[in-house]
């Protein structure tokens, strides 16, 4: 895959589909919808079916507090420690290095509650048989305290890159190889923004996938997050939606496959990164 798949950026949305975004970032306190619901939209009629199964998990706040339970579980992978000389160096004033904060506070709270919903959305798009609850039905738990939103610059496409950077967006992509299409993450699109800064981050993330340690955490996190999912995924069932407004579910199922290989590795990755990256003071 050369570049990112097709989407409907929050700036182009039209009306129906901003409300949905609207709710999507309210409900988590992200400043965007992320790149999947994105997606969605570009299919008529599938962004709000998506809504319909996922919109009440997300606004009763309950998967988030598990979400975010599971990863606090998972070990931290180790990268290289950032200094607050190393990001001045490569080009992080404050209003940068206040960015990057917001940027990182939002992938790492999002991107464990899409882990879950993304699952029971591809079982119900494949119309597998969903195996019987290996566990208990999860207690409600009360939701974490609402998040700061932040609100992103866009990301850059890879074509607005310059080309050695380009290249190292790619590799950092296809470290781990997906078992379907290639996604782009959204966060090193939005990294490539300061060129520098990624450019210097990325040897160390190169090295901690290709080292498998990444895979390593990404397995544990997996395991930590079985419950959840399994969760969601009965309670969308007995939501008895109709059938998404598809013309090939099964090209929706290898598009969401490679989505649920790259949001462990994301976690996982934007946690690391929030280990190692000093935070803004002030």
């Amino acid at each position: 895959m050369t570049d990112t798949l097709p989407e409907v950026p929050l700036s182009e949305a039209d009306p129906a589909t901003r409300v949905i975004y609207e709710r999507i970032m309210d409900a988590t306190g992200v400043g965007s919808p992320a790149l999947i619901y994105r997606h969605f939209a570009v299919h008529p009629g599938l962004l709000d079916w998506v809504w319909q199964m996922a919109g009440p998990e997300l606004e009763s706040g309950r998967i988030t507090g598990h979400a975010l339970e599971a990863v606090a579980a998972t070990p931290l992978a180790t990268l290289p420690p950032v200094s607050l000389a190393d990001m001045r160096a490569t080009g992080i004033d404050e209003a940068a290095h206040r960015t990057i904060d917001g940027m990182l506070a939002t992938y790492n709270r999002m991107n464990p509650v899409n882990l879950s919903l993304i699952t029971a959305i591809r079982n119900l798009i494949s119309g597998d048989e969903i195996p019987a609850a290996r566990h208990e039905p999860l207690a409600d738990i009360p939701p974490p305290p609402p998040a700061t939103a932040y609100r992103l610059p866009a990301p850059l496409a890879l074509s607005e890159m310059p080309d050695t950077v380009r290249q190292m967006v790619l590799a950092m992509s296809a470290a781990t190889p997906s078992p379907g299409t290639q996604v782009i993450p959204t966060l090193y699109r939005h990294l490539a923004i300061w060129p520098d800064f990624l450019m210097a981050l990325a040897p160390g993330l190169l090295g901690a996938i290709e080292s498998g340690e990444v895979g390593a955490r990404m397995a544990d996190l997996n395991a930590a997050m079985r419950p959840l999912i399994d969760d969601v995924t009965h309670r969308a069932r007995t939501r008895n939606l109709p059938a998404p407004p598809l013309d090939d579910p099964a090209a929706m199922v290898r598009t969401l496959d490679a989505f649920l290989f790259t949001i462990p590795q994301l976690v996982v990755v934007g946690t690391a990164l929030r280990a190692a990256i000093p935070h803004h003071e002030g």
